[in-house]
């Protein structure tokens, strides 16, 4: 079954040195199928202990970062825009692959410049600060919507409304075995909030949220 889907873990050879304990497993991974059996997205990951949290293929099936009640979340105010942290899923578990999403929302009228932009113009920009045992992925940025400023004859990318940036997110075993119950995530984002006539000096926005830390998956 696993060779006619296509999944044999192939880095494992048949006859190598970890062939006794690992030769025949399939790379890891889940299907996402609709209502007519058809598959609509999957997950797969080339180590055999990683798997993707449940928080972030939902996300992704849907097309949207979802907000659950028991993640963890912090949330940052300034005038024209808040911002939002939260994890995809209610915990950190060993190998298992989250996201940990930064929302920004701005008011009606105001808007935040986003890549690609031209030199002097401020950029959106979205980091996890460095946590010993955790790897941290690139920024996933979602689309930007071009806007026209006729008086500096340029159009320029930028976010308006709503913006949800993914931050990809996976406990190592050094975290867990350091014994801690949570572990503090710390979130810096970098812009700019602009009207079509104003636009303030730059800032930076900080977030903490304190994360659940699990051990191996169903334990």
């Amino acid at each position: 079954m696993i060779t006619q889907f296509g999944i044999l873990n192939t880095l494992i050879e048949p006859d190598g040195p970890l062939a006794e304990q690992f030769y025949g497993l399939p790379f890891p991974g889940t299907y996402v199928v609709d209502g007519n059996g058809v598959v609509t997205e999957k997950f797969f990951n080339k180590h055999y202990a990683t798997r993707t949290s449940a928080g972030t293929i939902l996300d992704s099936a849907l097309g949207r970062a979802l907000r659950h009640e028991e993640a963890p979340a912090a949330a940052h105010g300034a005038p024209q825009v808040g911002f939002t942290a939260f994890l995809s899923d209610p915990q950190l578990t060993l190998e298992v692959a989250s996201t940990l999403n930064v929302r920004i929302e701005m008011e009606e009228g105001y808007h935040v410049y986003a890549e690609p932009l031209p030199d002097d113009y401020y950029p959106t920009t979205v980091r996890l600060e460095p946590v010993s045992g955790l790897e941290i992925g690139e920024a996933v940025y979602p689309p930007t919507t071009p806007m026209r400023f006729d008086a500096l004859d340029v159009t320029l990318n930028v976010y308006e409304g709503s913006a949800d940036i993914a931050i990809p997110v996976t406990a190592l075993a050094e975290l867990v075995q350091a014994g801690g119950e949570t572990v503090d995530l710390d979130v810096v984002v970098d812009y700019q909030v602009c009207s079509d006539t104003v636009c303030y000096l730059p800032e930076e926005a900080r977030l903490s949220l304190s994360a659940p830390i699990s051990g191996l998956l169903g334990r």
